[in-house]
């Protein structure tokens, strides 16, 4: 069977799904539309309104999939973000107009646990605190669901399958094992199938995008990478991109890919499988063609994984920029300034950061370097008080009245939401499917 990435994440760009979907390459479009940091917006955008929360880009998106819809091929995605029923009502609304009624969409309920969480009591490692002490500021908390609804979804039939939190690489291991036949707890194949979906589901990652790093490392025509497609058989897939786009399939892309972002190799903990990467044989075939095979998998996790949203209050960002002679010695005055302004609101400051972009924001003093010959200062702050955020983002700005030179100010003030993880017991998460024509 052959499947192949849409779309990495919530902002992704939408040419390379209208070149894919034209070619009839892939029997199924996977889409993951989110990361932590993405759901925590789609959470900030639903408590603005209870209609939003769900992936913005349906009405754009579903005109591109016509051709590949009407030839009855499949989308996954987890469209639905903070909001799974909006985004099958944007769904919906889509395909009338395009002239698809009738579509069959199935929707994979269950990852919204904010009650199970509070019930629990549930433990914050990361915060040292558990959901009953942060109280209501709690807002959300998503689990991250494996590829069972998914499956059900499909043998009723559904063409589009949206859900909330779906994990990545479920994306994929669902349409995969439903087209094989594969069992849930087939665990070597499952493993499988987890490396080909994380194989996919970063989008240009394997084609280039992440393995790029001038100038010892460059893959042709960045700025046209193709998606990956996967080419999938019982025991090994062949990873290629559509003739005549940028990038590369080779063997380093894919290996680049492979250990992203899975913490231990032997034991990449999934909702669907703990997949072992650490036997993968990698053969490049040429011509954008690579072979990949040897992974296997063990029992999936007791638990999942749960992100915790919580209410922070708001985060006010201030830059400004100054250059040539002396532009470190003033921004270094403006932060001295800054700090000084903000003294009096220091009770209901949170969290206060000043960086020095160029010379210190990510390296710190670490790394020395030259004299640069621009530098923008950039002040954080996160608060509980609407009025002081607004404060600390509007001193910035009255930066244009000295240190001397300063410009290019910008402000935001913004909701806080930060995401935390959270454990619960599998047994205790209830996947619900629907599945209905549009």
């Amino acid at each position: 069977m052959v499947l192949a990435s849409g779309s990495a994440y919530a902002e992704d760009r939408l040419d390379a799904v209208e070149a894919m979907a034209a070619s009839g390459r892939a029997a199924y479009l996977g889409f993951d539309c989110l990361a932590e940091r993405t759901l925590a917006l789609a959470q900030v955008r639903r408590l603005a309104d209870p209609s939003a929360g769900q992936d913005r880009r349906i009405a754009a998106l579903v005109p591109l999939l016509r051709s590949h819809l009407a030839a009855g091929r499949r989308v996954v995605g987890n469209f639905g973000a903070a909001n799974p029923d909006a985004a099958r009502d944007d769904f919906v609304r889509a395909l009338k107009e395009v002239g698809l009624p009738g579509v069959r969409i199935g929707v994979v309920h269950g990852d919204e646990v904010r009650l199970l969480v509070t019930a629990l009591d549930a433990e914050l490692p990361e915060l040292g605190t558990t959901v009953g002490a942060l109280g209501d500021r709690v807002v959300s908390a998503h689990v991250y669901l494996g590829a069972d609804g998914i499956v059900d979804c499909l043998r009723q039939d559904a063409q589009i399958v949206l859900g909330g939190r779906l994990a990545d690489p479920s994306l994929f291991v669902g349409p995969i094992c439903h087209e094989l036949g594969w069992e849930l707890d087939d665990w070597d194949r499952l493993g499988h199938a987890t490396m080909v979906g994380h194989l996919l589901e970063c989008g240009v990652h394997s084609t280039g995008g992440n393995y790029e790093d001038p100038p010892y490392r460059v893959v042709p025509e960045p700025w046209n990478l193709g998606f990956p497609i996967a080419e999938v058989e019982d025991g090994a897939v062949t990873i290629t991109k559509l003739p005549g786009t940028g990038g590369a399939v080779d063997a380093m892309t894919m290996k680049t890919q492979l250990y992203y972002e899975i913490h231990d190799p032997a034991a990449y903990l999934t909702p669907d499988v703990t997949a072992d990467f650490t036997q993968v044989e990698v053969e490049d075939l040429g011509a954008d063609r690579v072979r990949i095979s040897g992974a296997r998998g063990h029992a999936r996790p007791d638990t999942l994984k749960v992100l915790v949203g919580i209410d922070q209050g708001w985060r006010a960002t201030g830059e400004m920029s100054w250059g040539g002679p002396g532009c470190v010695e003033r921004a270094r005055r403006a932060e001295e300034v800054l700090r000084k302004r903000l003294e009096p609101y220091a009770a209901e400051l949170d969290e206060v950061r000043v960086d020095l972009q160029g010379v210190d924001s990510l390296f710190g003093v670490r790394m020395a370097g030259g004299y640069p010959s621009e530098v923008r200062l950039r002040l954080a702050v996160r608060t509980t008080s609407l009025d002081v955020a607004r404060t600390a983002a509007h001193e910035t700005e009255l930066l244009y009245f000295g240190p001397a030179g300063g410009g290019g100010n910008v402000t935001s003030v913004v909701p806080a939401i930060g995401v935390t993880p959270a454990y619960v017991p599998r047994e205790l998460v209830p996947v619900r499917t629907e599945v209905s024509g549009s």
